[in-house]
């Protein structure tokens, strides 16, 4: 627009070569500034003089300055990002205890799979978060070793038995000495009920949580690739309350049987397909398509059982005292040391997918029996007053899974009913799920 400009303040001389009004002089200076100039100068001109052409070029700058800004973009684009210190995302291709084992004992797989059991049965765990300094980041699909859950309904499998009348000699979840009611102790209804494998367990009270290490796979038998890939599985039955009245509530009573649900809870090595992401600094990392679970090689020679081989005791309640949590040692008659080996999918496309991830059987032999341990025990509740339980950490979170009597904080709360999920089996089999992916995922993010 500069020469424009200059052009049409030198036109204003040729323009009075002849006499001209002394006011032309102003209209051509104007016309070099600014566009109401160029529009009186148009005027003035009648498009009968060559100055006219600078004057609507001026004019129409107006309109093609904001057009031409229009034009131009400045799109985002992702770029492949400096390698070191650039994005990043975990991948683990041989799992392993970081801080090292001592014996049976290793700080940082406890600490996994307690993280995931005290979580709320309500909420899941977040996958791992990558590293992102830019704030936007985008990668491709990937694959890396992992720790998988499945969880599958067992309530048909059970045996349940009344037991009319019955005292505190066959009660197994349910201690005498603790209990101030007399008509219970005298003589009451209690339930026996029995899984597949033949433990089992007797309770007076319909509010019983009951979780036990299980040896052989009862939902999952036929499938012969998660047995052996498996490295840990327990089941657990709760009763529903049934034909009972409680305080602080007057439409507890019930003239049908108690209701008993059960599941089973399976933990294996896994290879998972992951999709991650960051915008604008949040973070999304999600699996896309079901874990493959394919043991291509193992050091281990007996696989009827899965990945490790332990001996594990069920919990109990003695009555006048005493009882037992259960505990966990390894099985002498195999090592469990090694690897074991699965290989990606090899899907096209997929980072990793062709490689083969291995993990340190000794490390999953310890993970095996923190995950047991700390899953399994008895967790009671009358109704009234009275609230007994014997495990680990698991086991309140179990129990909150099947009744949510904690929902506030993870602060026990068993006596306000408005809380408890009692008789939606849909709902409490979904949130022992939580409790068990909650557990896998903090042990793959660590």
């Amino acid at each position: 627009m500069v020469p424009v400009a200059e052009c049409l303040s030198q036109w204003k001389w040729n323009w009075f070569q002849r006499e001209r009004p002394l006011i032309d002089f102003q209209t051509f200076d104007s016309a070099s500034r600014g566009v109401m100039g160029s529009v009186l100068l148009m005027r003035l001109l009648r498009w009968n003089h060559l100055a006219v052409v600078g004057a609507l070029v001026s004019v129409l700058g107006i309109v093609t300055s904001p057009m031409t800004q229009l034009l131009i973009q400045y799109p985002m684009r992702l770029v492949p990002a400096p390698s070191p210190g650039g994005a990043s995302v975990p991948v683990v291709q041989h799992y392993r205890s970081r801080v090292g084992l001592i014996g049976s004992w290793s700080i940082d797989i406890a600490n996994y799979v307690t993280g995931g059991l005290v979580h709320s049965a309500g909420s899941r765990i977040d996958e791992a978060v990558p590293t992102c300094p830019s704030g936007t980041c985008q990668w491709g699909q990937f694959q890396s070793f992992g720790i998988c859950s499945r969880t599958a309904n067992i309530t048909d499998r059970l045996v349940v038995v009344q037991v009319p009348f019955s005292t505190a000699d066959d009660w197994t979840v349910w201690d005498n000495t603790v209990d101030l009611n007399r008509l219970r102790l005298n003589g009451t209804l209690a339930y026996n009920v029995t899984f597949p494998d033949g433990d089992g367990f007797v309770t007076p009270v319909s509010y019983t949580v009951y979780s036990a290490p299980l040896t052989h796979s009862i939902a999952f038998s036929n499938d012969a690739a998660l047995t052996t890939a498996t490295l840990a599985r327990y089941k657990v039955a709760w009763a529903d309350a049934g034909n009972a009245t409680y305080q602080e509530s007057s439409n507890a009573t019930s003239p049908d049987p108690w209701q008993f649900g059960a599941a089973e809870v399976v933990f294996y090595a896994c290879v998972n397909t992951y999709n991650a992401s960051v915008r604008d600094g949040a973070a999304m990392v999600t699996t896309s398509k079901s874990p493959s679970y394919s043991v291509v090689s193992s050091t281990l020679t007996n696989k009827t059982h899965g990945i490790v081989n332990i001996n594990c005791t069920s919990p109990s309640l003695l009555s006048g005292g005493g009882g037992s949590m259960t505990s966990c040692t390894q099985d002498t008659r195999t090592p469990n040391q090694g690897v074991i080996a699965l290989h990606g999918s090899g899907e096209p496309g997929v980072a990793f997918s062709n490689e083969t991830f291995t993990a340190d059987i000794r490390s999953l032999t310890i993970l095996s029996k923190y995950i047991l341990q700390d899953s399994s025990g008895i967790w009671a509740w009358d109704g009234a007053d009275i609230f007994i339980m014997a495990g680990n950490n698991g086991v309140p979170t179990l129990a909150d899974a099947v009744y949510d009597y904690m929902p506030d904080g993870g602060t026990s709360n068993a006596h306000n009913q408005r809380q408890r999920k009692a008789g939606d089996h849909a709902l409490q089999l979904l949130r022992l799920q939580n409790v068990a992916e909650n557990v896998a995922v903090s042990i793959t993010n660590g």
